[in-house]
């Protein structure tokens, strides 16, 4: 009878303590949550944009080609010589006199020459003939070239001077003059002497005073 109401006692206790247990289970608050929250812009991938198809063809056709070069060859330029296989030709100016002997009087032409010392022989030529009445040369086509030479800058001619071909004072200064105008034109020509028939003499015509070598 004693065993029996010890045992029924224990299994009392047993029960309140379970009982007991299960209240506070119950009451204890539930442990919060811990949510994550990832904002838009965390979870959101940025926005890839695919490049314009004209800007990249561009990019493509700029890097790919090379801009054409610009010509550097320069322009020619005109000159008074003309070259025509071994021939040159150029226009001079050619000075003569009117009919009165008042002055110089100058006029264009043309000469064709093979080489340099040529071209101061036609153009001692052209000082022998204008082709116009109106303009007299002073330099007789009666006289002749012995020898043309240029050196260093000086240019010596050395003539034949026939009687037919001397002139008065005022004629031999102009032809002198006519002489120096025509020759110094060309810039390689520093000095100019005159020699007749191999000499040097003090004057041309027996006029007026001959330089030796008379300087532009």
């Amino acid at each position: 009878m004693n065993k029996k109401i010890v045992i029924a006692g224990l299994l009392a206790l047993f029960a309140i303590a379970g009982a007991g247990c299960a209240s506070k289970q119950t009451d204890a608050p539930a442990a919060p949550s811990q949510e994550t929250k990832t904002s838009a812009a965390q979870n959101s991938t940025p926005e890839q944009t695919a490049p314009d198809a004209s800007t990249q063809t561009a990019e493509n056709n700029g890097a790919s080609q090379t801009p054409a070069s610009s010509s550097t060859e320069p322009a020619s330029t005109k000159t008074n010589t003309e070259k025509t296989g071994d021939r040159q030709s150029q226009q001079i100016t050619v000075y003569y006199t009117d009919t009165q002997e008042t002055g110089l009087k100058e006029q264009k032409k043309e000469i064709t020459y093979p080489s340099e010392l040529e071209k101061f022989q036609k153009t001692f030529e052209a000082l022998q003939k204008s082709g116009n009445s109106a303009l007299i040369p002073l330099w007789s086509d009666k006289i002749s070239v012995h020898k043309i030479k240029l050196d260093n800058g000086a240019l010596t001619f050395d003539i034949s001077l026939p009687d037919e071909a001397r002139l008065g004072a005022g004629g031999e200064e102009l032809a002198i003059d006519a002489l120096k105008k025509t020759m110094f034109q060309f810039k390689e020509v520093k000095t100019l002497d005159l020699l007749v028939d191999g000499q040097s003499l003090e004057s041309l015509m027996g006029h007026v005073d001959l330089d030796h070598p008379m300087n532009r």
